[in-house]
């Protein structure tokens, strides 16, 4: 654990040192003023995550030197102590964004109570920041594909020899298999590295918006259109665009897409002229792109022109070898992303893992070891601890149970269904979206789910 940094600003020096023992012996590095005008001339030259004031301090006006603090030091808490508070001081240094002022009780072990809950809080919030801070910079990291089998490795090396060239691209395969992170590891390997890399789902944008967002639009070129917008083409020029789940596209827009493709030029809804783009073009499907073709819901031109390079990912049922691979990875991830220790799969566990279908391939993988790793309550993972929908592994045979473990092999599916509901929700700190992508379900089902519990008085 880091060691924390905090200053206590307090003229008495007996209640001083007494605090900074307190804290020093919780696992804190803490440094003490008695006035104003040194408490100042330290932050100048240390940064500290908190400081605790007590506001009767000499040469200190409490809003002053909040502000002093605020504008040197960005992050750094702040939290007043007295015990003669003044109202409207209080009120003021926590409009001016005090973390919080607390009236000094007459029994100092109740203070240090008090204080130590007001650092805890300080800190937990801090530790939820630098891990969103973690996961938002690990989105520029490289991308790394996990895989040992042969026909991935072929289909890598295939998709790095074409990544410096301005050749589209097609990538298919069934949902779940890493057909954006292929399209990411592509721009990552090309000589666009260093450009935009902008995505977008054909499928989830209604149509009338979708000529908007990919070429833009001038101002008033329809109700709503206060101002002129770049588009998706725009904002991506000099770097990849990726056109996710393209079979969904409506037709009348492909002849559109086909000119930008062979013009390298956008016209903007409402527009007069044309608009030059220099971007590569990555398009992904989950169909085969022949059926929708047969079906006339595709245009072969178009097809024609996206497929100069195809790629065809395989599901996971047609690479078993890699389901130990990226379990491992995914142990690993989240036991860094949820503070837990990585927990080995035994051998039955193992077993029932590896004979899944994965209709859901990788990002169903990926929920499984999440949850398992969230839900297990022993130093290994156990078949039930997956929690996949297999009858099979939990039936009792009459002759042993070995199947049934755990906790919950004699409570009724539903209860075993809202205990995991509940105990997720618990690990994610409610977070519904979170919570649902963790249990494999839609936040719609889980909302469902909470209000279905609601009416039987059970939240």
């Amino acid at each position: 654990m880091p060691v924390h940094n905090i200053l206590i600003v307090q003229e008495n020096p007996r209640e001083r040192m007494e605090l900074t023992d307190y804290f020093e012996n919780m696992g804190f590095n803490v440094a003490g003023a008695f006035n104003g005008i040194e408490a100042e001339n330290i932050l100048a030259d240390k940064t500290f995550e908190m400081v605790i004031v007590d506001s009767a301090t000499p040469r200190l006006s409490p809003v002053d030197f909040l502000k002093y603090v605020k504008t040197r030091n960005f992050g750094t808490e702040v939290l007043f102590i007295s015990k003669d508070p003044i109202v409207e001081e209080a009120v003021e240094v926590m409009k001016e964004g005090a973390f919080d002022f607390i009236i000094k009780p007459s029994d100092k072990e109740n203070l240090k109570e008090q204080l130590k809950l007001c650092v805890e809080r300080v800190f937990l919030q801090k530790n939820r920041h630098s891990k969103k801070q973690i996961k938002n910079s690990a989105l520029n990291k490289p991308v790394r594909i996990i895989t040992g089998d042969k026909a991935m490795q072929q289909l890598l090396a295939m998709a790095e020899r074409i990544a410096d060239t301005s050749a589209s691209v097609l990538i298919q395969g069934e949902s779940g298999t890493g057909k954006e992170l292929f399209a990411k590891f592509i721009h990552q390997k090309s000589n666009r590295k260093n450009m935009p890399f902008v995505a977008v789902n054909c499928a989830a944008l209604p149509e009338n918006l979708l000529e908007s967002e990919l070429f833009g639009h001038e101002k008033g070129a329809f109700t709503g259109a206060v101002a002129r917008k770049p588009g998706k083409f725009e904002l991506a020029h000099k770097g990849t665009i990726l056109l996710d789940e393209i079979t969904e596209m409506p037709f009348h827009l492909q002849a559109k897409l086909l000119r930008v493709l062979q013009e390298q030029q956008v016209d903007r809804v409402g527009g007069t002229g044309s608009v030059d783009v220099d971007v590569r073009v990555i398009a992904t499907t989950n169909r085969m792109v022949k059926e929708s073709l047969e079906k006339g819901e595709f245009r072969e031109d178009l097809y024609y022109r996206l497929n100069t390079i195809p790629l065809m990912i395989p599901p996971l049922r047609k690479r078993r070898g890699d389901v130990k691979l990226l379990s491992d990875f995914f142990f690993k991830k989240y036991s860094i992303i949820d503070e837990r220790p990585v927990k080995p799969l035994t051998d039955d566990a193992f077993d029932l893992l590896s004979n899944q279908k994965f209709s859901g391939n990788v990002r169903e993988l990926e929920n499984i070891i999440h949850r398992a790793l969230l839900l297990a309550q022993k130093e290994y993972i156990e078949p039930c601890d997956l929690l996949i929908e297999d009858p099979g592994s939990l039936e009792y045979d009459g002759q042993n149970d070995q199947h049934i473990p755990c906790n919950i092999a004699s409570e009724p599916l539903k209860k075993m269904e809202e205990k995991m509901i509940f105990h997720t929700l618990d690990k994610t700190d409610g977070n519904r979206t979170h919570a649902a992508k963790i249990l494999g379900i839609s936040v719609r089902t889980l909302r469902n789910k909470l209000n279905e519990y609601k009416k039987t008085s059970k939240i």
